[in-house]
């Protein structure tokens, strides 16, 4: 945190910040060689299945973006320059971004490479009103990252922050009035709420619904009714409730396992089988570096490139694929796969910490039944991943993930990381 006095919380509104540096990994492209500056660039790659991972902005002008197929971005943009991802210098600029965004608060949760929630609650005396602190925090990571450019959402609650950080990009600040926040939601598409992919869009313009205060005007009941928990969820996002907090993932360490299909993938119970594939591979590597996770992320993406992701915090922390599994499970009911299908699925476990640590409390507690079990199923988990590290990956895997999904035979790519 910046030098100055002590953050102090006392009558003082909530403020939430949502960061997202611009088109970044274009952007970085452009910083370190001038002669790109002014011309459409795209990174990523121009294999089959290649995609756009960032397009620059004069890139966007003609229809490209990220997440699009690398093939249709040039037809829409043949004279645009193409790059292969330098993933070592993304990973060095985010590092000087985070270093910023830890500078101005002690609570800071990266969603990516690129963005992040920052809780400014109670930096008020030291860093002055939120559009004051977000203006010095913008030239603070331009100065850190040698020119690089970030826009930024203010809001009370997380998802009007990251809606509002998407408007005025590039290099922009959009704050939302406090008390305003049903103003600013009213006029929006209903694609903007978290949680509306296309077919939920379709099924609320069959009701007539097209903007967030047409949903703002709906009982609950009747969009229960309707949708029935997504109901509940878009009658609280409308209305601007978001409960959600800024969870701290300042090591920002992660274990993920994903799978990108040649053969689409179709249906809850085929993605289920997936997840369960991936929860495994995860939870080996949990095991194999003795940690335990406190948090669970989803990530789908679909056939027209919209990716989404959702995330949890698991209590207490585990290393079990089973438990893994079934928070994935958990998160993927949040997600509408009605009429779509996958590309990729994948599962990351993050907040890590020492297996020891969480084996030493439960040392502490008396030897009830709860606790014994935690001992029983990891220890499970460790003979389990212990088999598969020695014998392969295909030892004593469920058999419910089904024979199709295991390395080697899943039909697409697959991309485990440990990231540090």
């Amino acid at each position: 945190m910046m030098s100055g006095p002590a953050m102090e919380h006392v009558d003082e509104p909530h403020t939430i910040f949502h960061v997202d540096m611009d088109a970044f990994f274009a952007s970085v492209e452009i910083r370190d060689d001038p002669s790109l500056r002014g011309k459409p660039v795209l990174v990523g790659g121009v294999a089959r299945r290649g995609v756009v991972a960032a397009a620059s902005y004069e890139a966007r002008k003609f229809g490209c973006r990220s997440a699009q197929p690398m093939g249709v971005a040039l037809r829409l943009c043949p004279h645009a320059v193409v790059l292969p991802g330098r993933h070592d210098a993304y990973a060095e600029a985010s590092d000087r971004a985070f270093e910023v965004f830890d500078q101005f608060s002690p609570v800071v949760e990266g969603l990516s490479i690129d963005e992040a929630f920052l809780d400014m609650t109670g930096t008020l005396r030291l860093l002055g009103a939120p559009r004051v602190a977000a203006e010095k925090l913008r030239a603070a990571v331009f100065d850190a990252t040698r020119g690089l450019t970030c826009t930024v959402g203010i809001s009370a609650v997380k998802f009007l922050a990251k809606i509002a950080s998407g408007h005025n990009k590039p290099d922009g600040l959009t704050e939302v009035p406090r008390g305003g926040e049903r103003e600013f939601l009213r006029p929006l598409a209903i694609e903007e709420l978290w949680g509306v992919g296309p077919k939920s869009a379709e099924r609320l313009r069959a009701h007539g619904i097209a903007t967030i205060g047409d949903i703002e005007q709906l009982p609950q009941a009747s969009l229960e009714l309707w949708f029935g928990k997504s109901g509940t969820h878009l009658f609280e996002l409308a209305h601007a409730l978001d409960r959600r907090e800024v969870l701290p993932s300042r090591d920002r360490k992660q274990i993920s396992h994903e799978d990108t299909y040649m053969v689409d993938v179709v249906g809850t119970a085929a993605i289920r089988k997936k997840l369960l594939s991936q929860a495994t591979r995860v939870a080996d590597r949990l095991v194999a570096k003795q940690v335990v996770a406190r948090r669970v992320q989803l990530k789908i993406r679909d056939t027209d490139f919209r990716t989404e992701s959702r995330q949890c915090t698991l209590r207490p922390a585990s290393d079990e694929a089973k438990v893994i599994y079934r928070a994935a499970c958990e998160l993927l009911d949040a997600v509408d796969v009605e009429g779509r299908s996958f590309r990729l699925t994948g599962i990351g476990v993050g907040d890590l910490i020492p297996r020891a640590v969480i084996s030493a409390q439960l040392e502490l507690l008396p030897p009830e039944p709860n606790a014994r079990g935690v001992h029983e199923t990891a220890s499970l988990q460790n003979v389990l991943s212990a088999v598969r590290s020695r014998y392969g990956h295909k030892a004593l895997f469920p058999a419910d993930a089904s024979s199709d999904v295991r390395p080697g035979s899943a039909g697409g790519l697959s991309d485990t990381r440990d990231d540090e």
